[in-house]
């Protein structure tokens, strides 16, 4: 087989860009202590030891459920005022000023104010919250103005039902925004939580494993729960936009 043709392949690429990133980690890690700057040796290590941990699992669970319960309220409040602006001009004119207080303010600084009125064990919800619902209100609302007008022309001379102008007009507009959205807020809604994890430190939560694991200078532990937020922010939106595709394909078939 040729070079070229093993290169074209997509995990051959992928693998090459691991090896060379692990490679300049490592590289970068030699000179420096362990203390200061764990190698990937050291990290996978530590992500190890700690998948025996019942804390570990614990923590995930705690901050996953509660990160969950803010992007599901927010994606579902998003998708309602959404088409209620679409709807309904005021509503748009109503919502528009908090919609740019959320994309505006820092997530620090809403997470310090928050503190404030609410306990910190549920500060991942709201920050989740704050981050997820402009995302998918502004997509599924452009979604909804993308919309063909010809279209619903058509589907008003063929009367055709609410239920049926959905899924074959609307629904086609609006899922590429909607997906879209989806594979933004997912990250978003995984790293602002943490985020405010961190801040807040409620108990059984990763950014309170985060806090401490900077707090006793302990980087390898800090480098593995990084990378155990990354694998679970890819994870969840390959989960979610593979969910959403598939309530399209059931409801593009009318089943």
């Amino acid at each position: 087989m040729k070079a070229s043709t093993i290169w074209d392949k997509r995990w051959v690429r992928r693998l090459t860009a691991a090896v060379f990133w692990l490679a300049v980690w490592q590289a970068v890690s030699l000179p420096l202590p362990d203390l200061l700057f764990a190698g990937p040796v050291q990290t996978v290590q530590s992500l190890f030891s700690m998948l025996v941990e019942g804390d570990f699992w614990l923590s995930i669970a705690h901050s996953l459920g509660k990160i969950a319960a803010g992007f599901l309220l927010a994606f579902a409040l998003g998708c309602l005022l959404a088409a209620l602006a679409y709807r309904f001009p005021f509503v748009r004119i109503l919502i528009e000023p908090a919609v740019q207080i959320m994309k505006s303010v820092p997530v620090a600084c809403f997470v310090v104010v928050a503190l404030i009125w609410i306990r910190s064990a549920w500060i991942s919800v709201l920050t989740a919250f704050f981050v997820v619902f402009p995302a998918v209100y502004i997509n599924l609302y452009e979604g909804l103005r993308s919309v063909d007008p010809k279209m619903l022309e058509m589907a008003q001379v063929f009367r055709l039902s609410g239920g049926q102008k959905r899924r074959a007009v609307y629904l086609p507009a609006v899922m590429p925004y909607l997906l879209s959205a989806c594979r933004v807020s997912v990250g978003m809604a995984l790293k602002a939580g943490v985020a405010g994890e961190i801040i807040g430190l409620p108990r059984w939560s990763i950014g309170e494993q985060l806090y401490l694991s900077k707090l006793y200078l302990n980087t390898a532990d800090l480098f593995a729960w990084s990378f155990v937020i990354i694998v679970l922010s890819v994870a969840l939106e390959k989960l979610l936009v593979c969910f959403v595709s598939r309530m399209q394909r059931k409801w593009g078939d009318g089943r």
